[in-house]
């Protein structure tokens, strides 16, 4: 086994979020041969000590107070570590807290990580824990002092040895060399995790606590894509931030992307707050023979045509009414014609009355006024929805079943189409509206399967329709 030269490392810190909390404290084993030199010392992070308690042999406030800052420390400390293979317990968490360190003082930090956490866990798959506390009792390390940046430090250099004694070279070479590939998972994920992920499509679901969802994405290969996301010389500030409170990661397997996206924009739908998922989103219907000619209207009614005139979608009556007042102050609309009870009337209007022209409400400037509000509503018009009724959408093996713009449910045999086309409890969302308004006009026509003959209840002891 052909490794560079050893540096194990451990980092005491102020609390868990990197980009937050800052190091108070580092220890450092290096290891050339049979030489170890070791190094430590305390770091005043400016910022007191949070969500942790004082451990009773911990760092003091004065000993931070009278400690050099990071940036003082910081380029002995990379020279220290250059050229060497990182090791720590929780490798990602010590590696992530220097990386944000370094960051602040511009120096740049790509060592090779190899994380002894992950390590116990491949070599030692029956059920147990893999903390430092667990390794103390099994292997029989010596621990002078816990929670200490060097003498933690040192635990992690028993552990070294120790496996080295009871574990046969080559499988030890076999083990590093696996997880020197592959990604450095945080403490709470095991490697046996990377192995089930398939190579194939879907959405990845990364969970803090209480199974809260952190981050949802679409991946064509979901495999390779988590093991990206878990990659140092990938990690973004992002990812920075929410690294540390991953504690598992699901995924939902699809036949390609456009049911990933799917999947994803269902996810985003149920994992909203309940407050927000109680809330239908609405639009303005343009009926130019009304009066007034827009009226509000809820996009979950079905009682709203395909054909009807839509503009805008608004979270909630108050902001439609509020990008309305804005649209009529822009263009001096005439609120009465608009529906707009309040507020003063625009400056057009007095200009004609001055003038002794008809309100645009009466009479033949009803037209030209309808005309201009068209016009300024135009940036807002939703598409009408393209076809006679609801559509199927080839994915291999799946048919994705869409109506006016809601997702219904996907069906590989006649049985599911019927059960989807069925469904009248899909509400309208934003999400799969846009998904669906920017995909439809790109897809072949070979993809797209009619199927509104299939709704006519007139049709149901016919024979079923051959999809595929």
């Amino acid at each position: 086994m052909d490794l560079p030269p050893l540096a194990f490392v451990d980092v005491e810190t102020t609390g868990v979020n990197p980009r937050e909390n800052r190091v108070t404290e580092i220890g450092v084993i290096t290891v050339d041969g049979n030489r170890t030199t070791e190094w430590t010392t305390v770091i005043n992070p400016l910022i007191r000590r949070q969500g942790r308690p004082q451990p009773p042999d911990g760092i003091t406030d004065e000993m931070r107070d009278a400690a050099p800052r990071f940036k003082d420390i910081a380029f002995g400390l990379a020279s220290r570590l250059a050229g060497r293979l990182f090791i720590a317990h929780n490798a990602r968490f010590d590696y992530e807290f220097l990386k944000a360190e370094f960051g602040r003082v511009g120096i740049d930090f790509h060592p090779e990580v190899l994380c002894s956490l992950m390590l116990s866990r491949r070599l030692h798959s029956q059920p147990g824990h893999h903390d430092l506390d667990s390794l103390i009792e099994r292997h029989g390390l010596e621990a002078e002092v816990r929670h200490r940046a060097l003498h933690d430090a040192k635990l992690v250099w028993q552990f070294w040895q120790a496996i080295h004694r009871e574990h046969p070279r080559a499988t030890l070479a076999t083990t590093i060399e696996a997880l020197r590939a592959g990604p450095v998972l945080p403490r709470y994920l095991h490697p046996a995790l990377i192995d089930r992920l398939p190579e194939a499509p879907g959405v990845y679901i990364f969970h803090g606590e209480d199974g809260e969802i952190l981050r949802a994405g679409t991946a064509g290969n979901l495999k390779s894509r988590v093991v990206r996301y878990f990659r140092f010389d990938l990690v973004s500030a992002r990812g920075l931030a929410i690294s540390h409170r991953i504690r598992n990661v699901t995924w939902r397997e699809t036949q390609g992307m456009l049911g990933a996206q799917f999947q994803l924009a269902l996810l985003a739908g149920t994992s909203r707050p309940r407050r927000q998922r109680l809330q239908t989103p609405c639009s303005w219907r343009f009926a130019p023979d009304a009066d007034p000619c827009l009226s509000l209207v809820s996009l979950g009614d079905r009682a709203v045509l395909p054909d009807d005139e839509l503009f805008g979608i608004f979270d909630s009556p108050r902001k439609a009414h509020n990008a309305l007042r804005r649209i009529a102050a822009a263009h001096e609309l005439c609120h009465s014609l608009l529906g707009i009870a309040e507020g003063p009337p625009p400056a057009y209007r007095a200009r004609a009355v001055e003038a002794g022209a008809s309100e645009c409400g009466h009479g033949p400037a009803r037209l030209a006024h309808l005309m201009r509000a068209f016009s300024a509503l135009r940036d807002l018009r939703l598409p009408p929805w393209p076809y006679r009724g609801p559509i199927g959408i080839r994915e291999r093996a799946d048919l994705h079943i869409v109506d006016r713009w809601r997702y219904l449910g996907m069906a590989r045999n006649e049985s599911e189409v019927h059960t989807a086309l069925e469904n009248r409890s899909v509400e309208f969302d934003v999400k799969i509206f846009r998904l669906l308004a920017k995909t439809l006009p790109k897809l072949p026509r070979h993809r797209m399967v009619c199927l509104a003959a299939i709704t006519n209840s007139a049709n149901a002891d016919r024979e079923p329709t051959h999809l595929y």
